[in-house]
């Protein structure tokens, strides 16, 4: 297994126009994509330079039903059908049964018991996100909580065997930021409490650019949109979060500073 379980190991964005979404990322990110078919109903690979970053689903179910275009993170699990039961358990709801594809993986998609969604993930033979953390490739997860992080934090600590710690710079005494990892491991994430009009309770995926405003206004050239500008964080960091021309929300990262 490449990815210690309780990580993300694989991100993908659903789309009503998987070609028009692979043409926008490929602008913004010089991502190629790789349309796997009508079997997997069109899911197409996104690659840098060969080398697989996340995936396009189609926002319209086998069913004729439709999702929205949203970005979903997936965590690495050893059994993801015990996994899904222990989430259970905790108090998700199973969107997505754990399901097998091609022999290649094995996942499902769950709601905390909060309501937001998040995706379990047994990589078999498929390696996932082979580039964390490289520039181009996704570097971070964001949870939008509707009260104190470490509240919704919990579940993830019981499902996923997480660690979540009050930020090294967070000085809040109220609802104070979560940084998340997996007992002593690399910070992969961070927990807020939402701002007025913010999505939550909401997984979001940032990617690791070298410049943020640049990038920002590149999505808006390709006909994305921005939906926070660009803004210095401790880190230090400097972040955005922009919307792809179907909607689904994603957050840029530039390191440094």
């Amino acid at each position: 297994m490449p990815f210690a379980p309780g990580v993300p190991c694989w991100f993908d964005v659903t789309a009503p126009d998987i070609p028009a979404t692979a043409d926008f990322y490929r602008g913004l990110f010089d991502w190629t994509a790789e349309n796997t078919g009508p079997d997997s109903g069109h899911y197409t690979v996104l690659k840098q330079d060969g080398a697989q970053v996340a995936g396009i689903a189609s926002t319209t179910n086998p069913d004729g039903s439709t999702k929205p275009a949203v970005w979903l993170p997936y965590f690495a699990v050893e059994n993801a059908p015990a996994t899904a039961a222990a989430a259970q358990g905790a108090g998700a709801t199973v969107f997505v049964e754990p399901t097998d594809v091609f022999g290649q993986l094995e996942f499902g998609i769950l709601a905390d018991p909060d309501g937001a969604a998040y995706g379990i993930c047994h990589l078999k033979s498929h390696p996932g996100t082979e580039r964390w953390g490289a520039v181009g490739n996704p570097c971070w997860v964001e949870y939008s909580a509707t009260g104190a992080p470490a509240d919704s934090m919990a579940h993830y600590a019981k499902v996923l065997g997480w660690t979540y710690r009050n930020a090294a710079w967070e000085t809040a005494t109220v609802n104070p930021y979560q940084a998340l990892s997996v007992g002593a491991g690399d910070e992969f994430g961070g927990a807020h409490t939402a701002q007025p009009g913010e999505p939550a309770p909401f997984w979001a995926m940032t990617i690791h650019v070298t410049d943020a405003d640049e990038t920002a206004a590149r999505a808006v050239r390709l006909g994305g949109s921005v939906v926070q500008e660009p803004q210095d964080l401790p880190g230090p960091s400097r972040v955005g979060v922009l919307a792809d021309p179907a909607g689904a929300t994603f957050g840029v990262m530039a390191f440094g500073g």
